[in-house]
């Protein structure tokens, strides 16, 4: 029943937002990683975006977050990738398929990375709703020799349109 009830809000919200452009495209213009549009503004406390994602995360390292986080999935699945063993990582995986409706809380060091279902090979986007407390770290990925600042990780000049240094 609940499922159902984050579904019908979450194609209601999608309808609705699509009639504007996303606030933010990561990963380039040519290629999108994710769309997020806005629903409450940036801002230090809370902040609640709607995303779209296009493809999947990079796949060379699981990443955390800066804040303690919230995802709620509307439409579509994904795979969640992330550590067996919480404080380990970068050893083994566990995968957990969620679907519409699945509600996920994080903490700001739990570590992770989405992979979209495919059809063919392409990737199937899919939509959520992520929720945000208030920054309480730097973000990054878990490399074998340990965590990289998304800066140093990625390329922040280009939007993520092309991959940076990775774990080298």
């Amino acid at each position: 029943m609940m499922r159902r009830a984050i579904r019908a809000f979450g194609w209601r919200l999608i309808a609705r937002i699509q009639q504007r452009k996303p606030d933010v495209i990561i990963g380039g213009a040519e290629r999108p990683y994710l769309r997020r549009w806005w629903i409450i503004p940036r801002n230090r406390w809370l902040n609640v975006y709607l995303h779209q994602f296009l493809r999947d995360d990079d796949d060379r390292a699981l990443h955390d977050h800066p804040w303690v986080n919230c995802s709620i999935l509307l439409d579509g699945a994904y795979h969640e990738i992330m550590p067996v063993v919480a404080s380990n990582p970068t050893g083994p995986v566990l995968v957990r398929y969620r679907t519409a409706g699945s509600i996920v809380v994080r903490r700001p060091e739990s570590a992770h990375r989405i992979a979209l279902d495919k059809i063919d090979g392409a990737p199937v986007p899919c939509w959520s709703l992520f929720l945000t407390g208030p920054v309480v770290r730097s973000w990054g990925y878990w490399c074998p020799r340990g965590w990289r600042h998304w800066r140093v990780f990625t390329n922040p000049d280009d939007g993520g349109a092309t991959r940076g240094r990775g774990c080298d």
